[in-house]
Order: C-alpha cells, then sequence, then structure tokens
C-alpha cells in the first residue's frame, strides 16, 4: 500500500518539490486517482490540488492544500497562476484528459503532463502516451511515472479518514439508534452510460428481502438525493446531510457494502470493507473497486436479485460461526428468480 502524509518521503528533503495537480471532474475517478497522489508524496513531491469544491472534503484527511476549480475560462487560468505562485510550483500533473484543461495550463504558463488525447499533445510539456486500457487506478499510476521512481501500482486504494468524519460517522448512527451490524447501500449513480441508466432497479426488492431477514440497511444520498431514496428504501435509514469522508467513516463501520457502480460505492470501498459492486453497462474491469475484498456482478447486464442475495449471503457469512438462511430464497417465491447457486 502507498503511504500517505507523514510517512518517511524516499528524498529527505525538507523542503518536498512542489507540483500543481488537476484533480478528475468524478467523485469516483478522484478516489481511484488517490494512490497516485499518495505516490507523489512518497516520492518527496508536494501536490497542490485543483478540483470540484468537494474534493476538499474526499482529501480532508491527506494533510494537503486544495483549491476549487472555478467556471470560465479567466478565473481558472487566475485560479491557476495564484496556487503556482502560492506553492512555487511551474508543473501541473492533469489527471483531466480534455482538450480544454491542457490548454489551460498551457495559457496560465505552466508545464503540463498529461495523456495525449483529445488532440492536446501538442499543449504538452510532458506527454505519457495516449489514454491506456485497463484499470483507472493503473491510468492514473502511469501518469504519476513522469514525476516519481518506478514503482507497481496497489491492488488497494484506501483513503486516510480523519477523526473528525469517524466521530461524526458514530454520532449519526447512535442518533439513528444503529447498534448493530448493518448493510450499507449506495443505490444512486446519478448518471447513465452510452444511454443506459448506471442504478440497478432491485434495489428496493434487495433492502426489503434483507430487512425480512432482520438485517439493518443504510444509505447516506447525496444532495437532492434524500427524498428519492426514503420513497424507494422505505424500510432502510436514510442518513443525509453527510460528507463524503464521512460516508467513508459510515463504511468502515458497515458490515457490507452494496453499491452501483458511483462515487459512492468508490468511497465506501476505500474505506476497507467488504464491497458488492454491481454493473450493468459499464466495464468492470476499467472502474471496480480496488480492494481485495471486492466482489462484482453485472458487467453485460444488470444481475437478478437472486443473484445479488446469494452473493450477499456469502460475503456476510464470511468469517461468521454459522452461515444464515439463504436470502435469494425468500425472493424466488415472490420474483421467479433463479434459486441460491452453490
Amino acid at each position: 500500500m502507498i503511504a500517505f502524509p507523514g510517512s518517511e518521503r524516499r528524498s529527505g528533503s525538507e523542503h518536498p518539490a512542489p507540483v500543481l495537480v488537476r484533480l478528475p471532474n468524478y467523485v469516483g475517478d478522484s478516489v481511484m486517482a488517490w494512490p497516485a497522489l499518495a505516490r507523489l508524496i512518497a516520492a518527496g513531491l508536494h501536490p497542490s490540488l485543483l478540483g470540484p469544491r468537494w474534493a476538499a472534503d474526499l482529501f480532508a484527511g491527506s494533510g494537503l492544500a486544495i483549491d476549487p476549480y472555478p467556471r470560465g475560462l479567466g478565473a481558472r487560468l487566475t485560479t491557476l497562476r495564484h496556487v503556482a505562485q502560492r506553492s512555487g510550483g511551474r508543473r501541473i500533473l492533469l489527471l483531466t484528459h480534455s482538450f480544454s484543461s491542457a490548454l489551460e495550463a498551457r495559457l496560465a504558463g505552466l508545464a503540463a503532463i498529461g495523456f495525449r488525447k483529445d488532440g492536446r499533445g501538442p499543449l504538452l510539456t510532458t506527454s505519457m502516451g495516449v489514454f491506456p486500457r485497463g484499470h483507472q487506478v493503473d491510468a492514473y499510476w502511469r501518469l504519476a511515472d513522469g514525476l516519481c521512481p518506478p514503482a507497481a501500482a496497489p491492488d488497494t486504494v484506501r483513503l486516510p479518514i480523519t477523526e473528525t468524519a469517524r466521530a461524526t460517522a458514530r454520532a449519526r448512527l447512535e442518533a439513528a439508534g444503529i447498534a448493530d451490524r448493518f448493510v450499507l447501500l449506495c443505490p444512486q449513480s446519478g448518471g447513465r452510460h452510452q444511454g443506459h441508466d448506471k442504478d440497478w432497479p432491485a434495489f428496493p426488492d434487495l433492502a426489503d428481502a434483507l430487512d425480512r431477514h432482520g438485517l439493518i440497511t443504510v444509505a447516506t444520498p447525496g444532495p437532492g438525493e434524500a427524498e428519492g431514496q426514503r420513497q424507494r428504501l422505505v424500510r432502510t435509514r436514510i442518513l443525509d446531510g453527510l460528507g463524503l469522508l464521512d460516508v467513508a467513516a459510515i463504511a468502515e463501520q458497515a458490515a457490507l457494502v452494496i453499491a452501483n457502480d458511483c462515487g459512492l460505492g468508490h468511497v465506501a470501498a476505500a474505506a476497507g470493507t467488504p464491497i458488492l459492486s454491481l454493473f450493468g453497462h459499464t466495464d468492470p474491469d476499467r472502474t471496480r473497486p480496488r480492494s481485495p475484498v471486492a466482489e462484482v456482478l453485472g458487467g453485460t447486464g444488470w444481475p437478478s436479485l437472486d443473484q445479488t442475495l446469494a452473493l450477499t449471503q456469502r460475503m456476510l457469512a464470511t468469517g461468521a460461526e454459522s452461515r444464515q438462511p439463504c436470502l435469494a430464497s425468500q425472493a424466488s417465491r415472490s420474483h421467479s428468480y433463479h434459486s441460491c447457486g452453490p
């Protein structure tokens, strides 16, 4: 696992070399970029991060400077120049892949490092080649090759979680009367992929089935999602108004996370909790949670409710003294899905 701030730096320098980093625009991608950021730190660099406003929350445990990246070309150039002047950095690592991000860096007088994509190759000071196939964690890791000594990408993404976030999580769980083990559901991705909905449609049935078997389910909706989840997940405890790192701290306390291919799923997985990740038409080889305790269903279409319940049962039973009754059996009688497999 890659170290994060507070660990010994390879360079031994008391004054780490500054570098700006343009963060991805999406929560899940930013989580998958964390190993590359930690690699920069371990190599003796000091990243100054620029990204969406939620990035300050997501990386609050990193100890890094994080500036919101505004809208509008003029405001962005002002921000880039200000952060460069404050940090003393003249290089910027682009974890975004658009033409505009490279153009903004060039106009701000910065030396950009990134993948040659979207026709932006001539704007890059250092091209790391074409955008690679494979997992996003490995792609971001490869970008850091331009600044770091050679190293293999980790098989785990673990976000640093603050004690403040853990205290918030404990307080919210206690206020909701949740003292027993629970399953954290992340049922909303908020997007589409190639015309297909990224939200698994059977989350309400899943929550009902888990409730019938005495399992508490919890959801932590993002802004504007709480009322919709209350209507869909009537037996689920809805904890709204939490920050991203608070969600990671909630996930630390969960017995299992079940999530769409979504940002909150990656946040929860990066807390180290076992996760069952459900894919419809996105590619698990590219965006599955990077965790040794992650399982995936789907990818060429949504998994059935029974498939999901059967794997949920096995994951919850791992390490338990006795196995629970087959969770899929009751659903089979109501929904005519396949029965539990071996």
